[in-house]
C-alpha cells in the first residue's frame, strides 16, 4: 500500500513575498505622517520651552539696575565696556549673564550661547551643548515698538511704557537680521514669514509680558502677512498704520 505524503513548504513564493512587501509599503505610508506629526510636536514643544526660558531671562535683565525697564533689541547699541561687539543685538545682552555662555575673546570674536537661542525645526542645527551666536543659527527675532528711543525704531522696548505689555511681541520665531527688530509689516515679512514652514506650520511669539501664544496657519505659501501681522501685534500693527498715515499728510 502507497503511503500519500503532503509536500512542505520550504519557502515563500514570489506571489506571497510581494503580498507580503505591498503590506509593509502600506504600513509605512500610513504611518509615516504620524511619526512627522508627532516629531513636528515635538519641535514646538521644545521650542515654546525655548522662549519660556528667554522670557524669564529677559525678566531678570529688565530687572538689573544696569538697564531696569529695557528688554534687548537687535536695534541695541554697542556696550563700550564690554570687549566685544554687541551690534548683533538682543541674544548677546541676554546671553552675557547666562549660565553656559562662552565669551568671545576679542572685539569681534563668537560668543557661544545655550541651545535655548535656537528651535529643533530652525536648520542648520547646531551642536547639543552650545554654538556660536550669529544671525545664521539664532532662531528668534526680537520685536519692538521703539518706546525706548523715539529717534531709533529699532531700540529696546521699554516695559514701563503705556501699552499693553500681553499684545506686544518681544520675541518670536524667525530669521534675524543683524542691526534690526520685527517694527512693521516689512520686517514681518522678511524676518518671520518664512519660519512658518519651521514645525507643524505654527509660529511661536513671546510677549513683553512672558506669556508664549501659538499662531497655526493651514498654508504658509498662502498665508496674508498683513492679517497675521496685525493678529500677532494689534498694537504695532495700529501704530504702524497711523504712522504711514501721518506720513502721507506729511507729503
Amino acid at each position: 500500500m502507497r503511503t500519500q505524503f503532503s509536500r512542505r513548504a520550504t519557502g515563500f513564493t514570489l506571489i506571497e513575498l510581494i503580498v507580503v512587501i505591498a503590506i509593509l509599503g502600506a504600513l509605512a505610508g500610513i504611518s509615516a505622517p504620524f511619526v512627522i506629526e508627532r516629531m513636528n510636536a515635538a519641535d514646538v514643544t521644545k521650542c515654546r520651552s525655548n522662549l519660556t526660558q528667554l522670557g524669564l531671562a529677559g525678566d531678570k535683565y529688565s530687572r538689573d539696575m544696569a538697564h531696569s525697564h529695557l528688554l534687548p533689541t537687535s536695534g541695541m547699541d554697542d556696550d563700550e565696556d564690554t570687549e566685544y561687539n554687541e551690534g548683533d543685538g538682543w541674544w548677546l545682552a541676554l546671553g552675557a549673564e547666562m549660565d553656559g555662555t562662552v565669551l568671545p575673546k576679542g572685539k569681534n570674536g563668537k560668543m557661544k550661547v545655550p541651545t535655548i537661542f535656537h528651535c529643533p525645526g530652525h536648520q542648520p542645527d547646531v551642536d547639543n551643548e552650545n554654538f556660536e551666536a550669529d544671525v545664521k543659527t539664532i532662531s528668534y527675532v526680537s520685536w519692538t515698538d521703539g518706546s525706548e528711543d523715539e529717534d531709533n525704531p529699532n531700540s529696546c522696548i521699554r516695559t514701563t511704557a503705556k501699552q499693553n505689555l500681553d499684545t506686544l511681541p518681544w520675541l518670536s520665531d524667525g530669521n534675524p537680521v543683524k542691526g534690526q527688530s520685527v517694527t512693521n509689516l516689512e520686517s514681518f515679512r522678511k524676518q518671520v514669514i518664512p519660519a512658518l514652514n519651521r514645525h507643524s506650520n505654527t509660529l511661536l511669539v513671546l510677549y513683553a509680558s512672558g506669556i508664549v501664544k501659538a499662531y497655526e496657519v493651514d498654508d504658509p505659501e498662502s498665508v496674508n502677512p498683513q492679517l497675521l501681522f496685525k493678529r500677532i501685534a494689534p498694537s504695532l500693527a495700529k501704530k504702524t498704520d497711523s504712522d504711514d498715515d501721518d506720513e502721507e499728510d506729511d507729503e
